[in-house]
């Protein structure tokens, strides 16, 4: 006996059964269509979350962009005051590196923090100094993203920042709530200059936004790049940030603003940080999905290993007289025991060609329906439900569904040394 011969009989073998070899075929694909689904939802969430950070941001903050530039003194020592070590000239920094070819623009940006007042009640904020219309094309660079389709941001509330003139803010929902201020109404901003003296500023809300976390939108505040300065005294911001055409390109465009900051030979030294080593929420969030996936995907395995396996031990009780009839005629205990393990690697190869059947309809039945998900933890937004195509990791789980449904057949081999020629031939 040869192995083709003995591939054909195994294959042979599956339809002697036929109900039973389609049930099992059927919760091997659908456990293959579940892992390839859920492969689908953790590149879309990560996918999402990877842009969300770039455009949005979940701290202060605001988005990351892909590269922020510091000074490099801002990250290692403590500021005595505000903008101490902030960037001084940062036009002709920006403009030398929006000649490189991958960046989309560059925008310049104020942390700073004080008390906002509306005359009866004071509380504190985390301000953040911008160029409304730069902020405005870091939204509309997140509804360019063809993957993120249909989930577009609006960048109303920057555009009429930008209208309301150099003295309008945006307010956090839960900071206008306490405040009890709406669009049009007048507050005052208090901080300390870069001189150590207190400095107050009025101005007028020209929005309300939703900041991602709810943590923050008790405390976030948005104000034109002006009125920061007003405020600060200042000519300085406290870094620059790149938005890029793509986000894949972020290490080799981070490695070439290093050259070209290099070679300015300018006095202040800076630091080039890509958006991965600002993302802290993000591998957070990532690794406890990692943990969840993993873990389920481990469980929809042991379902399939065990649901073939059952189908192996019948198929092995029932065919006690064939198994006997071989060996009598010398067929060794491995060459039976290999043409089980065909009829595993078969039930795999229909079991993935049926889990991408399953696996397409259940994408485009989901994608179409508008699932709305719940606002992950500490976020106050909730987000559309879509399952990605995940191609590169179809090979991977086809391999694993396989491997499963083959090995399966292994528990059989116990049984097969243990039936004798004797008593198989008159088993009944």
């Amino acid at each position: 006996m040869n192995i083709v011969k003995l591939a054909t009989i195994a294959l042979r073998n599956l339809f002697r059964n036929s109900r039973r070899t389609l049930i099992t075929v059927l919760v091997s694909a659908a456990g293959f269509a579940a892992l390839a689904i859920l492969a689908g939802y953790m590149d879309f969430s990560f996918y999402g979350l990877r842009e969300l950070t770039v455009c949005k941001g979940f701290t202060a903050g605001g988005g990351t962009g892909h590269i922020q530039i510091f000074n490099r003194e801002s990250l290692q020592k403590e500021e005595l005051f505000p903008l101490q070590y902030g960037i001084e000239a940062n036009e002709k920094i920006r403009a030398d590196i929006e000649s490189i070819e991958k960046v989309s623009f560059t925008m310049p940006r104020i942390e700073f923090n004080g008390l906002i007042s509306n005359g009866d009640k004071s509380i504190s904020f985390l301000g953040l100094g911008v160029d409304p219309e730069k902020e405005a094309g870091l939204i509309q660079y997140w509804n360019s993203l063809e993957k993120m389709a249909g989930k577009s941001m609006s960048d109303a509330a920057y555009r009429q920042l930008e209208n309301t003139g150099a003295y309008g803010v945006l307010l956090g929902q839960q900071m206008a709530k306490t405040l009890n201020a709406g669009v049009g109404t007048d507050l005052m901003l208090m901080s300390t200059t870069v001189d150590g003296a207190v400095n107050v500023v009025d101005v007028k809300v020209a929005g309300i936004i939703r900041g991602a976390m709810k943590s923050i939108d008790r405390h976030y505040l948005v104000a034109p790049l002006e009125t920061a300065m007003s405020l600060l005294q200042t000519d300085r911001v406290s870094k620059i940030v790149v938005v890029l055409k793509q986000t894949e390109d972020t290490a080799p465009v981070g490695e070439l603003i290093e050259v070209r900051l290099r070679s300015q030979g300018d006095e202040q030294v800076f630091s080039v940080v890509p958006w991965e080593e600002l993302a802290t929420y993000y591998y957070s969030v990532r690794d406890v999905y990692n943990i969840i996936f993993s873990f389920t995907g481990i469980i929809v395995v042991a379902l399939v290993f065990l649901s073939c396996t059952n189908t192996m031990l019948m198929a092995t009780m029932e065919r006690v007289r064939e198994i006997g009839t071989l060996k009598a005629i010398g067929v060794s205990n491995a060459w039976v025991g290999l043409m089980f393990l065909f009829e595993g690697f078969f039930i795999g190869i229909l079991s993935v060609a049926g889990g991408l059947v399953f696996k397409y309809i259940f994408s485009v039945v989901i994608n179409n329906s508008n699932f709305k998900m719940p606002p992950p933890p500490g976020m106050s937004t909730s987000y559309l439900l879509k399952i990605f195509s995940a191609v590169e990791f179809l090979p991977w789980i086809a391999l694993l569904i396989i491997l499963s449904t083959t090995l399966s057949g292994l528990l059989t081999l116990l049984k097969i040394r243990k039936i004798s020629i004797v008593n198989s031939l008159t088993h009944v």
